[in-house]
């Protein structure tokens, strides 16, 4: 007798004990809505993966890791972890991209559900492309699939399987190769960070310097400051973002040096970039490796574009 009472009590409290451990399926994603809720500002490590069927397949992680420029107002990202095979001298990675690429995974947006069928056949696995970043202690991942016809890509998160669009998609077109999130512009600093400016040519022979003043950019000399007007701030600005065309060349590539550009700040920090008659360009601030400009940069670098 006492058997038959304890039988259906052991069943209740094994099929209780079974429920208790047994997780509850996550809540989908609504439609229409945000998938991830973070601050970008707050990320410090982003990996990206692509394996697109029309570009190149590479793995890169980057880590933000300090700032560029004295007056520390642009954070500095480096690529910690590159593509296998690619020889990297210079690791400085281009941190506003990056960043916008970060806020534009915010706006991402749930705008379907997927038909049965096996991640494979949604290009998810492997995945086209695959997304990991932290904000502190959490951890966000995405996986992106095929096109969708009708807009949007196929995507996993987590346990999921949706369709998503954004603006974070048109992004990664603009990203096919990891060429792409290499700091390509040659200044470190912004031209806010400098206070005065010299530009040396070697042939022929020539010295233009100026110094930050009120009004603008200033000339100084025997008869004092004068200053330079508009054509002076066109110039540098155009100074500011000269672009890299190829990175890594060898140090035996560099030869003399055909031009010398020095920035300082009010601190006395010393930014020094040596341009030769090819275009390479050493930089104190990206030690221990060559650089090759556009032969665009020409025009920007021609003793004509600076006013007297």
């Amino acid at each position: 007798m006492m058997t038959r009472l304890i039988r259906p009590i052991l069943v209740a409290l094994l099929l209780s004990l079974t429920g208790a451990c047994t997780k509850p399926e996550p809540a989908a994603l609504a439609i229409g809505k945000p998938v991830f809720s973070f601050d970008y500002e707050a990320v410090r490590e982003l990996l990206i993966s692509r394996n697109e069927p029309t570009g190149p397949s590479w793995t890169a992680k980057f880590t933000q890791d300090g700032w560029l420029g004295p007056q520390q107002v642009t954070p500095r990202w480096i690529v910690k972890q590159g593509p296998e095979g690619t020889p990297l001298s210079d690791s400085l990675a281009d941190g506003g991209f990056l960043r916008h690429l970060l806020d534009s995974l915010k706006g991402l947006r749930k705008v379907g559900t997927t038909l049965s069928g096996g991640d494979a056949s949604f290009g998810l696995q492997p995945a086209w492309t695959r997304l990991e970043w932290s904000e502190g202690e959490r951890r966000f991942e995405i996986l992106l699939g095929s096109p969708v016809a009708t807009g949007g890509r196929y995507a996993r998160i987590g346990n999921e399987r949706l369709v998503i669009n954004g603006a974070a998609l048109d992004m990664l077109d603009m990203m096919p190769a990891f060429q792409r999130t290499r700091l390509q512009k040659l200044f470190t600093w912004s031209l806010d960070d400098a206070d005065r400016i010299s530009i040396r040519w070697t042939t022929p022979k020539a010295l233009w310097s100026a110094e930050r003043s009120t009004g603008g950019w200033a000339a100084t000399g025997s008869n004092g400051r004068r200053l330079l007007g508009d054509a002076a701030d066109g110039a540098l600005d155009a100074l500011s973002h000269l672009q890299i065309e190829k990175f890594d060349l060898p140090d035996a590539s560099f030869g003399k040096p055909d031009l010398t550009i020095e920035w300082m700040d009010r601190a006395e920090h010393r930014l020094l970039i040596e341009i030769d008659d090819q275009l390479r360009v050493r930089s104190s601030d990206r030690p221990n490796t060559i650089f090759q400009l556009f032969q665009g940069a020409r025009e920007t670098l021609s003793r004509s574009r600076y006013p007297r």
